[in-house]
């Protein structure tokens, strides 16, 4: 598998409440894996904490990639309606980037980075409600190259 063909980071809940169920089983503070995730889904500050690691490395990576913060994004497939659309956006942290991309709701997605030549590539792909089997691509590229290479 070639590194941009795997994940960067992802955020996908079922995941987090199932490993640290693994986790409290592996530790003996839970006797078996459904007490686990009794006991993960309770805790209040796990997906917090999660959410806010995810947003420190995606931060500190897009940043990396366009200390300017300006942005293009495309998006195919959004929705029940598979609509494709763009927009030029400015963002300087991961909060404010993926709440310019992602649609207003519940998301599991996986965000890809290529870093080769020309430039660097964002690629989102995003699961929800109204794309449960994670049609919904989305690909965000530094502004400035952009134009640049057009």
């Amino acid at each position: 598998m070639n590194d941009k063909d795997k994940p960067y980071i992802s955020w996908d809940t079922s995941e987090i409440l199932e490993t640290q169920a693994k986790h409290l089983v592996e530790t003996g503070d839970a006797e078996h894996e459904e007490q686990g995730w009794t006991m993960a889904s309770e805790d209040q500050f796990l997906l917090d904490d999660e959410w806010n690691c995810l947003l420190f490395a995606l931060t500190e990576k897009l940043n990396e990639i366009n200390p300017e913060g300006y942005w293009h994004g495309e998006v195919k497939n959004f929705g029940w309606r598979k609509n494709s659309g763009h927009k030029n956006f400015e963002a300087d942290t991961a909060q404010i980037f993926l709440s310019a991309i992602l649609p207003k709701t519940d998301c599991t997605f996986h965000i890809y980075i290529d870093e080769s030549y020309p430039f660097k590539e964002i690629r989102i792909q995003n699961f929800h409600h109204d794309s449960p089997t994670g049609n919904e691509w989305y690909t965000i590229v530094v502004r400035d190259a952009l134009e640049e290479a057009a």
